[in-house]
């Protein structure tokens, strides 16, 4: 098979192109001229705000995956190694799952010695505490909708039970069974029981809860971005407008989540800017500029980042992006 087919760098190039082409075509379901007003007249401060909290998002997150590589007994990286290896990981995010997990797996191993296999349960735990972090993003969104206080004390109570069910083994594998007769989850399942048999103890009360309220954290700070993207529009700040972006930016990401697309890039675009039609009094333009400019200071800006770790660091990380190895299986 050829190298130059299966490199790192030809992987991202259908994601690349579906993310472009989204972004453009919400410009056109927006109307062209409507949308390129909306820019004219942002208030690019507020850009650099989101910016800014995206990197907050960056902190917490790395916190939460650092201490899962640390849990998981890959004791030899050092800060600096692990930070690197974090922001190299983002551009990965536009390929199919299985294949960017492989490349992290073999990336962390050669800096680390920790079994490809292994490594790879790392990610996909974090993946597992990213699902349970969006829920309860959701309670938040209760500031604008307090009549939807019971649905989301139900997903608060969901959480839980999820967290209780993981920690007994037999009573996971029995649930994971049950689930893969369900056409919804089957695709999840593998990944799953790959977790559950490769980290257990990432899975364990402790370390479970402790990623999920750093996962919250980082994803309040994504809702707290769309907050400003939308004063940047220029809305005035209120709590109900918090509530709101908190459901919308939720919402999305779980519809992003539960699709076959990488970082559900195309589902999360248009999940977010219908929602902002719906709940900001029908302006499509306004919605899909908020989309647009929240996916560039969040997602396209980590995406960035992370080729320029590839192109200055990636040599002495062991990442090889030209490689045409990855796991298949």
């Amino acid at each position: 098979m050829n190298s130059t087919k299966n490199s790192v760098y030809h992987q991202l190039l259908p994601g690349i192109t579906l993310g472009v082409s989204v972004l453009f075509g919400l410009m056109i379901l927006g109307d062209v001229n409507r949308v390129s007003l909306q820019f004219l007249h942002f208030h690019w401060i507020y850009f650099a705000i989101a910016v800014l909290l995206s990197f907050v998002n960056y902190f917490f997150r790395f916190l939460k995956r650092h201490f899962s590589l640390n849990f998981s007994g890959s004791g030899y990286l050092t800060l600096r190694q692990s930070f690197q290896l974090f922001l190299a990981s983002f551009p990965l995010a536009v390929t199919p799952m299985k294949v960017g997990e492989s490349f992290k797996g073999i990336w962390l191993n050669r800096a680390s010695g920790l079994p490809v296999e292994k490594a790879v349960s790392v990610y996909l735990a974090d993946h597992i505490s990213d699902g349970l972090s969006v829920f309860l993003v959701l309670v938040f969104g209760t500031i604008a909708y307090p009549g939807l206080w019971y649905y989301f004390l139900l997903v608060l109570v969901l959480f839980l039970v999820a967290i209780f069910f993981m920690q007994i083994k037999p009573m996971a594998q029995h649930l994971l069974n049950l689930s893969e007769r369900v056409p919804f989850l089957e695709r999840m399942v593998p990944s799953l029981r790959k977790c559950v048999d490769g980290n257990p103890e990432l899975l364990s009360f402790g370390p479970l809860v402790l990623s999920s309220l750093l996962g919250v954290c980082s994803w309040l700070a994504d809702g707290a971005a769309l907050v400003f993207v939308l004063i940047g529009l220029g809305y005035s700040f209120s709590w109900p407008l918090v509530g709101t972006s908190l459901l919308v930016f939720a919402f999305a990401m779980l519809m992003g989540i539960l699709s076959a697309f990488p970082a559900g890039v195309g589902v999360f675009e248009m999940a977010m800017a219908a929602l902002l039609t719906l709940m900001l009094g029908f302006n499509p333009e306004v919605a899909a500029a908020a989309t647009i400019l929240f996916r560039l200071a969040t997602f396209w800006f980590g995406f960035v980042v992370g080729l320029l770790i590839w192109f200055f660091s990636g040599k002495g990380l062991g990442i090889q992006p030209s490689e045409g190895r990855i796991i298949e299986s």
